[in-house]
């Protein structure tokens, strides 16, 4: 398209206060999916939302629609919007995507990351597993989702954070599920013990291993878990 071609395009409409309120509650409720703050078959009625977060009905319903086009949320029948559990199909596809896409991240974190990153990253996991022995959930969500990006922003591929991101809105509710069976706890058998490890031996390898496990073996409970039909809603 030529320059005057394009001065000859209308001009773009100026954002108001109500589209730029939207991509506020847009970003909060997305947020709150990937960390597992809303759990699968949790319901969202926008007005009650609206009053929740203080704001009118019209930017709830616009976010929450637009995580409805990017799988985050499903519409039931009346058009309210609610967490889905996800088929174990479309759970294993994202989690393939998770590995390779996480991994790929860790072992280039491997080659970048300084003793100062490392030594955040292993005060993180330290709240982690001190959440697992306090039986804490939201603290081990809150936690766990802050490790895993601080690892992917270590990488500095802001494409792929993206990616990652967007399969997080899709399955982070999921994790949920694991705090409703009994699991082991060994802090200094997790999974990022082995990839703080690599990171300061710089082992590209290893840090892609290590994440790898750490997102198979819960998601192996977690595909199991869907496999299973879903318990009434109480």
């Amino acid at each position: 398209m030529s320059p005057a071609a394009m001065d000859a395009l209308p001009p773009l409409a100026p954002v108001d206060r109500e589209e730029s309120l939207a991509g506020k509650v847009y970003r909060r409720l997305r947020a709150a999916l990937m960390s597992g703050r809303l759990s699968p078959g949790q319901k969202l009625v926008h007005r009650l939302l609206a009053q929740e977060m203080q704001v009118s009905p019209t930017p709830v319903r616009e976010a929450l629609l637009r995580l409805v086009s990017e799988g985050g949320l499903d519409l039931d029948a009346r058009g309210i919007a609610w967490v889905p559990r996800p088929a174990p199909e479309r759970y294993n596809e994202i989690m393939e995507l998770r590995v390779e896409l996480e991994g790929r991240a860790a072992a280039r974190a491997a080659e970048l990351a300084t003793p100062e990153d490392i030594a955040a990253l292993r005060a993180i996991h330290a709240r982690v597993a001190e959440g697992r022995l306090r039986n804490d959930a939201r603290m081990v969500l809150t936690e766990n989702e802050l490790f895993h990006f601080h690892t992917i922003a270590l990488a500095r591929m802001p494409v792929l954070q993206r990616m990652v991101e967007s399969l997080w809105v899709q399955a982070g509710p999921t994790i949920n599920l694991l705090f409703t069976v009994p699991r082991p706890v060994a802090p200094q058998d997790h999974p990022h013990v082995a990839l703080l490890s690599a990171l300061a031996a710089r082992d590209a390898a290893a840090a892609r291993a290590a994440v790898e496990r750490d997102l198979r073996e819960h998601g192996a409970v977690l595909a199991d878990m869907l496999a299973r039909p879903a318990a009434p809603a109480g």
